[in-house]
Parts: structure tokens; C-alpha cells; sequence
């Protein structure tokens, strides 16, 4: 049996690009897989007081989502010493082993793609008579606060955001206080999302969901393939003022083009 070992963060979006990996290199190698979460705390730690569930139980929840999920064996190892947890999540990646494949380095890159057992196929905005159900989260309320280009966006802006999708759209703010189910079927059951480079991102792409984000960064791209980038704080603020419903039928025109090739994982 091929073992991934990976560094587990608090992150929920580093938790499921671990499964999204091993549950690819399954699959296209045709082999079982052990993915072996290595913790810096014990299994009942809790990052802020306000959170409803472990690290550890949000990733047994959407483990079982996944599909094909028997192609993957979910291990944790707690107090682990075998990555250093000394180099503050802020900083470059680049600076910290984050996961060995058989106690080698790996390129995770082609395989990042991976389903849940059934996906819905995006909408067209066009053809929706009442309102749209739209969700989205902020880095407002996070405990911790993430890298500084993640956060770009003011107050002031994230208020104008909610305004503009509200005028068309009946819209739902996830925060980590939800319990990852909740978030789930709330994300599953939406037709678009707004938000930053974070938190649940990892199931909007699992769902192929119609999605926007201001990032100037690449790796946006990479971690939510079917994503509307705006690059900079001014091209988001231009884009959130032209007409809304032709804004969101362009995401799930790029939503649907992901979903396409996600579905050709049933198939095979």
C-alpha cells in the first residue's frame, strides 16, 4: 500500500487537498492509499473556544462524502514530530516539508481533482425565475488571521459585496463556526459564492461551484480551478458593479467547464 504523510493544520482546506490527493493518486494508479495526518496537538484540540468541532471530526464527515472513499484509508498520528510546526502558517510554503509519499517528496499537483458522490450541475442564472441562493464567507471572524493577501478586501467592501448579490440572490454567511455538515449542504444546495481564498473552498470545488474571489495570487487558480479571479481590490469593485446576473451566469459558465471534467470520474 502506497502512505502519504501529510502536515495537518488547522486549515479544513489543507485537510481535504490531502484527500483530494490520495483519493487521485488512487485512482490513477489504481492502488490503495494510506493517508497518515500528522498533528502538532492531541486529537481533542480546538483552535478558538467558538468552534463546534475538531480538525479531526470534520475530516471524518467529509471523508465519507467522497467518492470511491474506500480507496483511501484515513490514519492520524497526534504530538507527531516529524514535521516542524516552528515556521508560522503565514509564511511560504516553500520553507516546510508539508507531505511525503512513501517517505519521498511528491509533486501534488496532478492530483488535486477528486468528487463527492454526486455533484449537481451548475445552473444557469438566466433561467432561475426566483431568487438565486448564493453563500459566502469572509476572513472577518476567523480566530486566526490568514496571509495578508487574502485579505484585501475591506469591511466596507465585503458590506457592498453583500448588498449587490442580495439584489438579486438570497444569500447565507458561512463562518468555522458551522459545523462542516451544515457548510456541506449549504454549499451543495447554492448557485454561486462569494468569499476569500479559504475556509470551505475545497468543497466548492469538489461541487464544481460558481465562484469569485479577489486574490492576486496564482495559487487561487489552483486550489479552486473554476474560479472567477479578480486579481486586485479595484478590478473586483468594477466587477461587483456591472449587471449581477450577467456577473454570476459568467462563473457558472466557468463552473460548468470544471463540472465537465469532474463527471468523467464516474465514467471511468
Amino acid at each position: 500500500m502506497n502512505q502519504f504523510k501529510w502536515r495537518g493544520t488547522w486549515g479544513f482546506g489543507d485537510a481535504m487537498m490531502a484527500l483530494n490527493t490520495a483519493h487521485h493518486y488512487s485512482y490513477t494508479h489504481d492502488t490503495p492509499v494510506e493517508l497518515e495526518m500528522h498533528w502538532s496537538h492531541d486529537e481533542d484540540f480546538i483552535l478558538d473556544k467558538r468552534d463546534t468541532q475538531t480538525i479531526v471530526q470534520q475530516m471524518k464527515f467529509i471523508h465519507e462524502q467522497y467518492y470511491q472513499n474506500d480507496r483511501v484509508n484515513l490514519t492520524h498520528v497526534f504530538k507527531t514530530t516529524l514535521f516542524d510546526y516552528s515556521i508560522p502558517y503565514t509564511q511560504d510554503y516553500k520553507e516546510k516539508d508539508r507531505w511525503f509519499l512513501n517517505d519521498k517528496d511528491i509533486d501534488i499537483r496532478p492530483y488535486l481533482d477528486w468528487v463527492f458522490k454526486d455533484i449537481p450541475e451548475p445552473k444557469n442564472s438566466f433561467m432561475i425565475e426566483n431568487n438565486l441562493k448564493g453563500v459566502y464567507w469572509t476572513p472577518q471572524y476567523n480566530s486566526e488571521p490568514p496571509k495578508s493577501w487574502k485579505k484585501q478586501l475591506t469591511e466596507e467592501d465585503w458590506n457592498l459585496s453583500k448588498e449587490r448579490f442580495e439584489s438579486i440572490s438570497d444569500i447565507t454567511e458561512l463562518s468555522y463556526r458551522n459545523t462542516v455538515d451544515v457548510a456541506f449542504q449549504m454549499i451543495k444546495e447554492c448557485d454561486f459564492i462569494f468569499c476569500y481564498e479559504g475556509m470551505w473552498h475545497f468543497i466548492a470545488r469538489n461541487f464544481a461551484k460558481p465562484i469569485v474571489i479577489q486574490s492576486g495570487e496564482r495559487v487561487t487558480e489552483q486550489n479552486t480551478p473554476q474560479v472567477k479571479r479578480l486579481h486586485t481590490r479595484e478590478d473586483y469593485l468594477e466587477w461587483l458593479n456591472r449587471p449581477m446576473r450577467t456577473n454570476i451566469t459568467g462563473m457558472q459558465n466557468r463552473a460548468r467547464d470544471y463540472y465537465s471534467k469532474l463527471i468523467k470520474y464516474y465514467e471511468d
